[in-house]
């Protein structure tokens, strides 16, 4: 099957079954059906456990669904590919080798001679203001300057799909609104030549509502919800105050069980439920 021009990413009927220890059947996704188009930044969010992670495993290849389809560009999905990076939750960065080798590493896994993947190492970590540590080791690094090593290697490398997991979950929220803007200053800079698509999971409402173009809202295993944000680029702290993105963010934090809605009114109540209800 080919995808239609436009479209990055489809699931279609896209299933994943677990078994656990104790011999129980668990369905992490179930008869996903969506699409993504090219150049759209999609951020994931729902409760742990809703299947989230699960599907960025498979568009990257890691795991094969138990049913369904689910096709990047115009290919089945059954292996990793350069074409989709990932930045995993954890470091993902090599601690035996210098920051700069990091983000050659995957340049030179595709063959890339040694002075060009040099020259692009550089270029991105100048864009995320890490080429004074070029030569570091990544214990000398913080937290925060890991996550921009990271980030700087996905963008390297190329790929046309880019799969975050949670990456800045661990993070600050000084640091995590600065790496924010460093992600979708390289997002949109390289799009200019080469549409980057984005799926990003969070289980922060207002980084969603920061980076998005699209919220998909999962829910045991199942997309409840798919909002599309019309909110003007850049947006700040003041963008989350517009009444529509007030509106979402009840919408959200309400699909979270953070909120609940007030009967027959469609409206959402303030009305925070205790951790443990």
């Amino acid at each position: 099957m080919r995808l239609e021009n436009g479209i990055a990413i489809k699931a279609s009927q896209l299933s994943q079954s677990f078994r656990r220890a104790d011999g129980q059947l668990v369905d992490a996704l179930s008869s996903v059906n969506f699409e993504v188009l090219k150049g759209q930044f999609v951020c994931l969010i729902g409760p742990s456990g809703c299947g989230k992670t699960t599907l960025l495993q498979i568009i990257a290849g890691l795991l094969l669904p138990s049913s369904g389809i689910l096709e990047v560009g115009n290919q089945v999905v059954t292996r990793p590919s350069p074409e989709r990076g990932m930045v995993f939750q954890k470091d993902s960065v090599f601690p035996w080798m210098r920051v700069i080798n990091n983000v050659e590493y995957g340049l030179a896994c595709r063959g890339v001679g040694s002075g060009e993947r040099r020259a692009i190492a550089e270029h991105y970590l100048e864009r995320v203001g890490l080429a004074h540590v070029a030569r570091a080791w990544p214990r000398e690094l913080s937290g925060g300057m890991l996550k921009r090593v990271a980030v700087a290697t996905v963008f390297a490398n190329g790929a046309s799909v880019l799969l975050l997991d949670e990456p800045f979950g661990a993070l600050d929220y000084v640091t995590k609104r600065h790496l924010h803007n460093v992600l979708l200053t390289l997002w949109a800079e390289t799009g200019r030549n080469k549409p980057r698509t984005v799926l990003f999971v969070t289980h922060d409402v207002d980084e969603a509502l920061i980076l998005a173009d699209r919220i998909l809202v999962f829910h045991t295993g199942r997309i409840v919800d798919d909002l599309a944000l019309v909110a003007p680029r850049p947006r700040t702290t003041d963008t989350l105050l517009m009444p529509q993105m007030v509106q979402n963010k009840h919408l959200l934090l309400a699909h979270l069980g953070l909120e609940t809605k007030q009967a027959g009114t469609g409206a959402t109540s303030s009305i925070v439920r205790a951790a443990n209800d």
